[in-house]
């Protein structure tokens, strides 16, 4: 689990980068298929068209949240069948034919043909090109589908640099709610029934788990996800995508999470998890290839500043996160004695050096 750093550490995470094939090192025929997509260049480098977002310096929270919806609004995409599924987002381009991201639950919600409704209203067929089938079960799969049309896809940033207490923003189309929560609706294509607009959904990161829960779920957010943004982009401050949607805070049957070795998470983590909304980090499904440089930020005073906007709520995210940690270590020596283990935290600095 992790804290926001000073600038030296966060420069020094960085140098972690490499870790992520040793991390993320499942093969499946999910990761196989993207690591083609990979290799041709144009995945990880991102394209977003002619969105861009405004220089570091002039950035304001607002201004932020406003340069965001604007990437948000040109790649999330609407997963329908006969009826509306949810969310998902273009994750690349190859002449006229486009991948599409979003969870497997979200098709389990319907039936083949899938369809996908794209930013200018327009419907596209779509094909089921993977899921993500392994022993380690993803809920992630991949459609395509062909267009004249221009797009313009994610760019691909790293969960890798997420902290505790930092912004992020979730994306997607919710079911329409009689008494809905601020959120910026950025475009309401046409002929739609069930699903609002685009909501973007701004929030902070609650805690990164130190391994993943069932599905591959591991990053907890504070944004308030609803039913039918499932499979869409979570982004970091940067408008780059380094996560899945998939769950919402709160869930109706009320069941303990469990990782995915079977065990399940102290009492203090599972009521953290609860509360929060969850994704799958975006090296889930794709995986980094040595022969290419991973998208690295550099470090930007000005951009610090928009992530301690409000230092004593982010300084209470990070504690409480220490806290549950902390709670978490008491809790499993407890459990197996009095005998020297592992904390979470250098658990979690071995799985990086591994």
């Amino acid at each position: 689990m992790k804290w926001l750093p000073d600038k030296g550490s966060r420069k020094r995470n960085l140098q972690g980068i490499s870790s992520v094939l040793s991390i993320f090192n499942s093969t499946s025929q999910l990761t196989r298929l993207i690591i083609c997509l990979v290799y041709t260049g144009v995945f990880l480098s991102g394209d977003v068209g002619d969105v861009k977002l405004a220089a570091p310096t002039s950035l304001s929270p607002q201004r932020l949240l406003d340069n965001i919806s604007h990437v948000a609004a040109k790649i999330t995409v609407k997963i329908l069948d006969k009826d509306l599924l949810g969310s998902g987002f273009i994750a690349q381009r190859q002449g006229q034919e486009y991948i599409v991201i979003t969870n497997q639950h979200v098709l389990r919600a319907g039936k083949a043909p899938y369809k996908i409704q794209t930013a200018d209203g327009q419907i596209h067929s779509a094909q089921l090109v993977a899921l993500a089938v392994s022993d380690r079960q993803y809920d992630i799969a991949v459609l395509k589908f062909e267009a004249d049309t221009v797009y313009s896809q994610a760019k691909i940033g790293s969960s890798l640099f997420l902290e505790v207490g930092e912004p992020i923003f979730a994306a997607g189309f919710p079911y329409a709610e009689l008494d809905p929560s601020p959120a910026t609706t950025v475009f309401e294509p046409s002929g739609v029934d069930r699903l609002g607009g685009l909501a973007l959904k701004p929030g902070r990161i609650t805690i990164i788990l130190d391994r993943a829960l069932e599905e591959g779920y591991q990053i907890a957010y504070t944004n308030d996800v609803k039913k039918g943004m499932s499979g869409g982009p979570l982004f970091n401050y940067r408008g780059e995508v380094v996560g899945i949607n998939g769950k919402h805070a709160y869930p109706l049957w009320e069941s303990p999470e469990i990782y995915q070795d079977g065990s399940q998470p102290c009492p203090d983590l599972q009521e953290l998890i609860a509360r929060s909304s969850l994704a799958i980090p975006i090296e889930r499904s794709i995986e980094l290839s040595p022969r290419l440089k991973p998208l690295e930020p550099s470090f930007d005073s000005s951009i610090e500043q928009t992530i301690l906007s409000e230092p004593r709520l982010v300084a209470k995210m990070q504690a409480e996160a220490q806290a549950t940690t902390q709670n978490c270590e008491n809790f499993i020596r407890e459990s197996i004695g009095n005998e020297a283990i592992p904390s979470l935290s250098d658990r979690y600095k071995q799985s990086k050096k591994n």
